[in-house]
């Protein structure tokens, strides 16, 4: 069968919603598991090489598959600025914060608070795409934050995590909004996988210097890659391809404020994978969080599917 009837067909079963929400809930199991595979990585490379590496991988990946298949998209030069924005947003932007507030706190922890992105997506939403949410989604959005604020927290309530790693996350955090807004356009003129191929090569490029630029400061152990071209190709095929396309058509769907939504899962689905591959404890606090971040994220869908009804 050929593959781009069958994309195609995928993303014209507008009868079938359920579809989209699928497409969004894998994106997060595969994000969930990035940063486990991120902190493995960052043993023997330092954050801006492992990026850079991850977008080369994700690259050839993504070229083999659109031209082999032929369904290449041409982008107009108009919109070329509008890429290389969305492009600075993430993967440039987004990855350097991510990358250093993760080397500096755990998988679990770094999720958490990545997972804030959909309490601060509605704001930038209902100002620049006039987007509107119903109290139900706020709702949900505070359950899921406060589901994420008590991940942070150990037994005695207190915060267990580096400030110096937090703010390298919220930073990550602030850069996704962004991303957003710049997704939401081009998701108006291009298909999901053009976007996300496009976004992988400008990115690559916004690399290159800084990455020879960090190698004389914090030198990457190239040779030991026993140790981590599972996990890196893992970041570059599955992080960087498949759940970016995955996500943008979820996103074309369900737009910035809902989409987002699903950003609340990545810590359920790490908390779940850092237990079993890493072996990272899972405390009642942690649990507890779980249980809130999906109470959140029900709440927060279930007033829109009112409105279909």
């Amino acid at each position: 069968m050929n593959l781009t009837l069958f994309f195609e067909y995928f993303c014209a079963m507008k009868n079938r919603n359920y579809l989209v929400h699928i497409a969004g809930v894998i994106a997060m199991i595969i994000w969930g598991l990035s940063f486990i595979w991120s902190t493995q990585v960052y043993q023997s490379l330092n954050p801006t090489a492992t990026i850079f590496l991850r977008l080369v991988i994700a690259t050839v990946f993504f070229t083999a598959i659109l031209f082999f298949f032929r369904m290449n998209e041409k982008v107009e030069r108009k919109h070329l600025g509008l890429f290389a924005l969305a492009a600075m947003f993430e993967p440039f932007l987004y990855f350097i914060f991510e990358g250093y507030g993760l080397k500096n706190t755990s998988p679990i922890i770094g999720s958490a608070i990545i997972a804030m992105i959909p309490l601060v997506t509605p704001i930038a939403a209902s100002v620049f795409l006039k987007e509107k949410l119903s109290a139900m989604n706020i709702i949900g959005l505070i359950v899921s934050f406060l589901g994420v604020m008590v991940m942070l927290m150990n037994k005695n309530l207190e915060f267990v995590a580096s400030t110096k790693g937090v703010v390298f996350l919220f930073c990550a955090v602030l850069v996704a909004v962004g991303y957003s807004i710049s997704l939401a356009k081009l998701t108006k003129l291009y298909k999901p996988l053009t976007i996300t191929w496009m976004q992988n090569i400008v990115g690559m490029i916004y690399f290159i210097p800084l990455t020879i630029i960090m190698e004389q400061f914090e030198p990457s152990n190239f040779g030991n890659v026993g140790e981590y071209i599972v996990p890196l190709v893992c970041l570059g095929v599955l992080c960087s391809a498949v759940a970016y396309s995955l996500w943008a058509f979820s996103f074309s769907k369900l737009g910035a404020s809902r989409a987002n939504v699903y950003t609340n899962l990545i810590p359920v689905f790490t908390a779940i994978f850092s237990y079993f591959i890493i072996h990272e404890e899972l405390t009642i606090n942690k649990i507890s969080g779980i249980v809130f971040v999906v109470v959140g994220l029900i709440f927060a869908q279930l007033k829109k599917k009112e409105k279909k009804a």
